[in-house]
């Protein structure tokens, strides 16, 4: 939702000054230069860095018109959703409310889709990664031997190209900088998840020594830091007597990703371009532009829904149809 309303927020923004080479706070003049449209027609200038100048000024100027229009337009998206009371809220204020908080269900709904197909991202990974768990990075993982054996030489190679290309599963660190390969020393470990103490506690739960059913292991690739530490948090424990190693790298102890950047993270980008409405024309801002942009919008992720419905539809009959060629 956030993401949609920079997007609207940005296309108003830009709509109210235009392109930054057209109809905005400076035009092109020509092949030479650039002029200002207001205070500073007639004046070029060859220089590339008058040029920067001139356009940093523009953009200067511009900016309180563009943040008023950003503003405008997000309020109105959100303007309907904040209207309660029943006495005082007329029959129109009341269709505007439901279609707003609908647009916004819209909304979610393709931020969900986006998250996970587009990007193919887990919501777990949101959370911070556990120690002793698949960890927030994780991508692809290779299966382990039943026997906790470590990863053969083959095995090692591969986990080193993933944790080339995917980094740690615990940290996301894909050890750029990092020399210790020159030294014949992989960068990352084949990590067994659930580690292998933990697995042999779970394997000696009464329900799984009844129904023989053993616990499967994936190795994924870890950097050192993380294997060192993962490795005395299930040491201590261990000592301890926890009788439940499985949440041991978690809670208070587990690794914090707030401030590195994953690809789910694009997500808001992804849904700011697929919901802003077609708004191709200046005209379309102006006086009561911002109600545009919120309709054009709106119409936008409505005309989704419908295609989604039809494409639905369609599967639906050509199932229908398939299962009728059998009787």
């Amino acid at each position: 939702w956030l993401g949609h309303l920079a997007g609207v927020g940005a296309t108003s923004a830009m709509k109210a000054v235009g392109s930054w080479n057209t109809g905005g706070a400076f035009a092109a003049v020509g092949n030479n230069g650039f002029s200002y449209n207001d205070n500073y027609k007639g004046k070029r200038s060859s220089d590339g860095i008058e040029k920067w100048k001139e356009k940093l000024v523009g953009i200067m100027q511009s900016a309180p018109k563009m943040g008023e229009a950003a503003f405008r337009s997000t309020w109105e998206m959100t303007r309907p959703m904040i209207v309660f009371g029943s006495d005082t809220v007329s029959k129109k204020e009341r269709k505007e409310r439901k279609e707003a908080w609908m647009h916004a269900a819209r909304i979610c709904i393709i931020g969900l889709v986006t998250y996970k197909t587009l990007l193919r991202s887990r919501f777990a990974s949101i959370s911070p990664s556990s120690y002793t768990a698949r960890g927030s990075f994780a991508r692809i993982g290779i299966p382990a031997p039943p026997n906790f054996n470590y990863a053969t030489s083959s095995q090692r190679k591969t986990i080193e190209q993933i944790g080339k290309w995917w980094g740690c599963h615990t940290c996301g660190s894909r050890m750029l900088f990092s020399n210790i390969a020159n030294k014949g020393v992989p960068k990352f470990h084949g990590d067994h998840i659930p580690p292998v103490s933990v697995a042999k506690q779970m394997n000696e739960r009464w329900v799984r020594r009844k129904l023989g059913w053993k616990v499967s292991q994936k190795f994924y690739p870890q950097c050192r830091n993380c294997s060192n530490k993962q490795g005395g948090l299930l040491s201590k424990a261990i000592s301890a007597g926890h009788r439940n190693l499985h949440s041991v790298g978690g809670g208070e102890e587990s690794y914090f990703h707030g401030r590195r950047m994953r690809i789910g993270h694009m997500a808001g980008g992804l849904v700011a371009v697929l919901s802003v409405g077609n708004v191709e024309s200046r005209d379309d801002i102006g006086e009561n532009g911002e109600v545009r942009i919120a309709e054009a919008s709106r119409a936008r992720v409505l005309y989704y829904q419908e295609g989604a419905r039809d494409f639905a539809t369609s599967i639906g009959q050509r199932v229908e149809n398939f299962l009728r060629s059998f009787r």
